[in-house]
């Protein structure tokens, strides 16, 4: 059932939203980026600015669980309501984050990377 819903979220976005990302984050296809390219940014950003050496988190912690963790914090950042995880200020390295650096491109890192999790860890 989640998969359905999932795939039916994916073309949705495909359908409705405009031909490329946006401020708020979608992901479109078109001249924009495309699911593939959303996918591959987002593991990149995951793997550098959220678990490296020097990042929040440490590779071997990013399991299924903390992958969760972190789906719920991206879900949740703009709401009153926070899961109340350690990756609530986690994932504020990440632009538009409040601890964020080089986010003069517009591009919302959090959103690539919630897009990588959900797919990547099947959330």
């Amino acid at each position: 059932m989640k998969k359905l819903i999932g795939l039916l979220v994916v073309a949705m976005i495909g359908v409705l939203a405009p031909a490329s990302l946006s401020a708020s984050g979608s992901i479109a296809a078109g001249r924009g980026i495309n699911p593939r390219d959303a996918y591959t940014k987002g593991k990149s950003l995951t793997y550098k600015k959220l678990a490296c050496d020097s990042c929040p988190l440490q590779k071997g912690e990013l399991d299924r669980a903390r992958a969760q963790n972190l789906k719920n914090s991206l879900e949740a950042r703009d709401s009153a309501n926070k899961p109340g995880t350690p990756d609530d200020e986690n994932i504020q390295v990440l632009c538009p984050g409040s601890e964020a650096v080089g986010c003069d491109d517009g591009v919302d890192e959090q959103e690539l990377v919630h897009y990588y999790l959900t797919r990547r860890y099947k959330l």
